[in-house]
């Protein structure tokens, strides 16, 4: 009996996910697929995490037909979902079975970083499904034996953001491109990704268009991973996110008047940085937040400052991570997130200056002042 594995957060689980089970059981031939939602995954934040046992009744209702079947074993274990805890389990309780364990071709490149690795791999075969079109595995840093345990699958992707289906939920936004309609119709029933910013929601919306509003959503789920991974305060986070680009549509004039005298005229040469200035004022005219640690996260996103708080840092980074973001370095800067909010700073500040240099631009002298502090930070 050949049994495949197939685990995730699904958060929730969509067509991509489905598709990709599909592509696995004829691939392979498998008699069984088993979908395993995980309780908390030790690989990476999951963001707004929706309840354990929805995501188990979405699963249910994604992955409909004789073949799969819904596991609640990393539910039930609780704690951090460990795979090899998960496959010594199954392979318990199916001691005559071979085992496919199944991965996005993401998940790769750190796939030696996972606890008990090796284990892994004598349990199940890895079975990785490239999420890119043409992708092509780098198996070079496994030996030639456990190369043997690893199968690339030769699937069609359907490249998907969980974050972003998330954010067309939480939006009332039409998701019959992405979820199965039970999916829709469970999470719309239930409020699954309600998360009471809904009055602010409805301010934005009449405030940006449409692709500003999204990329404000995409901003606000960065900056509450990123409150999650360095300890800030992840509500905040996420309000602060939320607001950060609120004035952004708003007319010259209109800007201009909230701004007043506050800016130098340097900055009031550069329009792009106004809706920071702007944008902090409207927040506490009207009295959106009273919470000062807030809007001076809003103040300073764009050009960044010295001394900044773990907050500015966070909204500052979120906002050049954020899940629709496509400029060439943008995977380097998400990674660079991760390993310190310094290191993606000095990236990102560096690439700011070298294109308004390169384009005979004025750098904002506050932008040279962040610069140089994650210089200092790093002893340079």
């Amino acid at each position: 009996m050949k049994i495949g594995i197939f685990g995730g957060t699904f958060n929730p689980p969509h067509l991509g996910h489905v598709a990709l089970a599909q592509a696995a059981v004829k691939a392979l031939s498998l008699d069984k697929l088993i979908v395993v939602p995980a309780n908390m995954p030790p690989h990476k934040i999951p963001g707004s995490l929706a309840d354990a046992n929805a995501r188990i009744e979405m699963c249910r209702l994604a992955f409909d037909g004789p073949v799969f079947s819904v596991s609640d074993v990393e539910i039930r274990r609780e704690g951090i979902s460990y795979t090899v805890d998960t496959l010594r389990y199954f392979s318990s309780e199916y001691p005559d079975a071979e085992l496919f364990f199944i991965i996005g071709s993401d998940m790769l490149d750190g796939f030696r970083n996972w606890y008990r690795w090796e284990e892994i791999l004598s349990l199940a075969r890895l079975c990785v499904a490239g999420r890119v079109k043409g992708f092509k595995a780098d198996l070079s840093c496994f030996t030639p034996a456990q190369r043997e345990r690893i199968t690339v699958l030769e699937v069609e992707p359907k490249v998907m953001s969980s974050t972003g289906i998330r954010i067309r939920i939480r939006s009332g936004l039409d998701c019959s491109d992405y979820l199965d309609d039970k999916v829709i119709k469970y999470c719309d029933e239930r409020d699954i990704y309600e998360d009471g910013y809904g009055k602010y929601r409805e301010i934005l919306r009449e405030l940006l268009d449409e692709s500003r509003f999204y990329h404000s959503e995409c901003v606000s789920e960065s900056a509450y991973n990123l409150a999650v991974r360095y300890g800030a305060d992840p509500e905040k986070a996420k309000l602060a996110g939320l607001l950060h680009d609120i004035t952004k549509c708003f007319k010259a004039q209109d800007q201009l008047s909230l701004i007043g005298d506050s800016i130098t005229p340097l900055e009031r040469s550069n329009y792009k940085v106004w809706h920071q200035v702007s944008g902090a004022e409207y927040i506490r005219r009207n009295k959106l937040t009273d919470d000062e640690e807030i809007i001076s996260a809003v103040r300073w996103h764009t050009t960044g400052k010295a001394d900044m708080t773990l907050l500015e840092k966070i909204v500052y980074t979120a906002d050049f991570i954020s899940a629709e973001r496509d400029y060439p370095d943008v995977e380097t800067v998400r990674k660079l997130a991760y390993i310190s909010l310094e290191h993606a700073m000095l990236y990102t500040s560096r690439y700011t200056i070298k294109s308004l240099v390169a384009l005979d631009r004025p750098v904002h002298p506050s932008t040279l002042d962040c610069y140089n502090d994650i210089l200092k930070h790093f002893g340079l």
